[in-house]
């Protein structure tokens, strides 16, 4: 540093900026957060030749959850990414998209993902478990000089002094980088620093199941992807894994639910009593849902900007979604991709980050309000019931392609404004 000093009193200021830039540029990019959004964003940036450094707060980079559906966009992401092949040697690959009624236990609206499905978007329909996901894309981290995986770090704040950032860990040590990003999921320290803001809810509670097919009679046994919708409460399943094993999920909303609320696990009465008058379909699965941990559903509205000089956010720190289109692990997947070709198309990372979120804000916005006007449809009671009902059953399958065509073939970049109808 004092070297430096000494160049600014005797240099011109150009040269001083030239070197400065040149040093910062050795400097790796940090990480904060080892999920998908952080490893996949690695791999994009270890392609373009930068260093990062991936500082994860659990002892080791492995996911907690269970089944994930992927659409094509997914796929997209991960042929960018190099990992494309791992990735379908382990999904499952659904005929249909059901959305059911759940008080009647009728089948509303089906929509075929056959080969007229991949002819228009490239990609089959996918579902995956989230732990393979994560596994690959950490397996594949591993095959870059570049990157450094540091497991058991927990970020716990950060300082962008003007030609670095300055990353400070719980154990009270520090790391450089020549920026920041923020991949540290929904309660992001990063984005609170950035923002200020909090998540919010709605107090929807999801609970998971996962269990062998070889346990689930060939009666309640789908190869679909099944939404049941009602009145507050929903319930899906699909098979993962190759078809192994069944996901299950439902979700109900408790008013008294607030926003950072844990929920308290074992209330198996209290969890069949908001589904007692679901369909038997719904209610013989039940059963394979388990109480031994719950999912308070949080939000956050979308915001223009998630970067400040030197750092910036990716996933659900930059713009959480709700689950209802399924886009939440696909957007940290795009996020990563769009971040990786603007660090190799900008010399200042500043720029990079700044073009990154230009670029994605409008996209992951759409995403975001689309996802809930999606849960307002599963969640419909009364007449809104009624006229879902009524809608779904004269609109054409094929109109799901035109209804979610810009998000499962769209720009990663740029927001298609197109609005089909849906008959």
């Amino acid at each position: 540093m004092q070297s430096l000093l000494i160049l600014q009193q005797r240099e011109p200021r150009g040269v001083v900026i030239a070197m400065t830039r040149s040093h910062t540029e050795q400097l790796p990019i940090l990480i904060a957060g080892g999920g998908i959004g952080g490893a996949a964003a690695a791999i994009a940036l270890a392609r373009t030749g930068r260093k990062v450094e991936v500082f994860e707060q659990a002892p080791e980079m492995r996911e907690i959850g269970a089944g994930i559906q992927m659409p094509p966009n997914a796929f997209r992401a991960f042929a960018a990414l190099g990992v494309l092949e791992p990735m379908q040697e382990v999904a499952a690959y659904p005929e249909s998209l059901v959305l059911g009624d759940i008080t009647t236990g009728k089948s509303i609206y089906r929509v075929p993902i056959g080969e007229e499905f991949v002819r228009r978007f490239g990609f089959r329909y996918a579902l995956l478990h989230r732990g393979d996901i994560l596994e690959r894309l950490v397996s594949a981290c591993k095959g870059y000089d570049e990157i450094t995986l540091r497991p058991g770090c927990r970020v716990s704040g950060f300082r962008d002094v003007g030609d670095r950032v300055v990353v400070e860990l719980a154990d009270g040590t520090s790391a450089e980088g020549a920026g920041l990003i923020g991949g540290d999921g929904l309660w992001s320290v990063t984005r609170e620093a950035l923002v200020g803001d909090q998540p919010t809810t709605d107090g929807y509670i999801l609970c998971r199941g996962i269990v062998p097919v070889s346990e689930i009679s060939e009666a309640l046994y789908s190869n679909s992807v099944t939404m049941w919708g009602g009145p507050g409460i929903d319930f899906f399943h699909y098979p993962i894994r190759s078809d192994q094993v069944f996901n299950i999920g439902a979700s109900y909303r408790d008013s008294n639910i607030k926003a950072g609320s844990n929920y308290p696990v074992g209330a198996r009465e209290a969890f069949n009593h908001q589904f007692r008058d679901a369909c038997a379909h719904v209610k013989n699965l039940l059963e394979h849902v388990s109480m031994s941990r719950a999912w308070v559903l949080h939000h956050r509205p979308p915001i223009a900007t998630w970067t400040k000089g030197r750092v910036t956010l990716l996933g659900d720190a930059a713009h959480p979604t709700y689950i209802y289109i399924s886009q939440g692990a696909c957007m940290a997947l795009e996020d990563a991709v769009v971040l990786g070709e603007m660090v190799s198309q900008h010399d200042d990372i500043r720029d990079a980050f700044r073009a990154y979120d230009k670029a994605r804000y409008l996209r992951t916005a759409r995403i975001q309000l689309t996802s809930q006007q999606f849960g307002d449809i599963y969640h419909a009671g009364g007449v809104h019931r009624e006229l879902r009902n009524a809608l779904l059953a004269r609109t054409k399958p094929q109109a799901l392609y035109d209804t979610l065509g810009w998000v499962f073939g769209g720009s990663f970049q740029e927001p298609s404004m197109a609005h089909p109808g849906i008959d």
